[in-house]
């Protein structure tokens, strides 16, 4: 992964052995010794992460990160506070302000590089999300949802998410089991009696932190984050309750839905797309 990394710190021997181990992951390396001289690097050059110590003089890493959060060109740029290993008090204090994640002194290599790898792969995830979030325009034309390959990148993102901060993530798939024979015996006007209504009783059962998406031709996918197999349940159930009601569909034949969830830690899954495969196999026709 190439990556633009601010190595700052105001001792001569941790910058460099810093700045080496960032160059060895392969990672381009800016250099600051002081506060003013970070905020002067990044306003001539962005970089991807900031590897900060918190004890900085002229202007600490704690000042340093309230200028970067405030700015909204920049507060995207993830940034790791070193601290020293004992010093509790500066790291809440530093993941309070908006620090991704922190490093501890005396520094260990492998846990420098491990953290500076997470913390990468986390940006490009967001990153990936955010340019699929830009692209709303693109949406399902008829139900407003997110489509399929938006739902791919936020999979990735938000298990990515999940498992470097012990989150858990839920999944939700619906599903019109006989949408098929719906449109053999009904027509084109099915998309507009069925998708429609379902799609909006899916939004009225989630959160906004949640997403929807039309996922396949007669499926959707809510992906929930930070919620557990049980809040999962919790939503499948109101669902149900919903979609047993008088009066939502206006077709002749009604549609048969049915919903399924995942959620990690509690299902074995290595990646987004593997959660998302738990859910859609307990469903009909999977």
């Amino acid at each position: 992964m190439s990556a633009l990394v601010l190595v700052a710190d105001a001792d001569p021997f941790n910058l460099r052995l810093l700045s080496e181990l960032c160059t060895t992951l392969g990672y381009d390396v800016m250099t600051a010794a002081d506060g003013g001289a970070v905020l002067d690097a990044m306003a001539r050059q962005q970089p991807a992460l900031v590897l900060m110590d918190a004890a900085l003089p002229v202007m600490d890493g704690f000042a340093v990160l309230r200028i970067l959060k405030a700015d909204e060109g920049l507060r995207h740029v993830p940034v790791l506070l070193v601290t020293s290993e004992h010093d509790t008090e500066a790291r809440e204090r530093g993941l309070s302000l908006g620090a991704e994640d922190y490093v501890a002194k005396p520094y260990r290599t492998f846990e420098i590089q491990q953290r500076l790898r997470n913390v990468l792969k986390l940006k490009a995830a967001r990153d990936a999300a955010s340019e699929a979030h830009e692209r709303a325009h693109s949406a399902d034309p008829l139900t407003n949802a997110g489509t399929a390959s938006q739902l791919y990148i936020s999979l990735d993102y938000e298990f990515t998410r999940a498992v470097r901060y012990g989150h858990p993530l839920g999944c939700i798939v619906a599903r019109c089991v006989n949408y098929v024979s719906l449109l053999a015996q009904l027509g084109s006007s099915v998309p507009e009696q069925v998708l429609l209504p379902l799609s909006t009783v899916l939004k009225g059962a989630i959160r906004t932190v949640d997403h929807l998406f039309r996922s396949d031709v007669q499926d959707f996918t809510i992906l929930l984050p930070e919620t557990s197999a049980e809040g999962c349940n919790i939503v499948v159930e109101r669902l149900h309750g919903v979609l047993a009601g008088p009066g939502l569909f206006s077709c002749a034949i009604a549609p048969e839905i049915a919903v399924a969830s995942a959620a990690y830690p509690h299902d074995a899954a290595s990646d987004g797309d593997a959660l998302w495969r738990v859910a859609r196999k307990a469903l009909p026709g999977a």
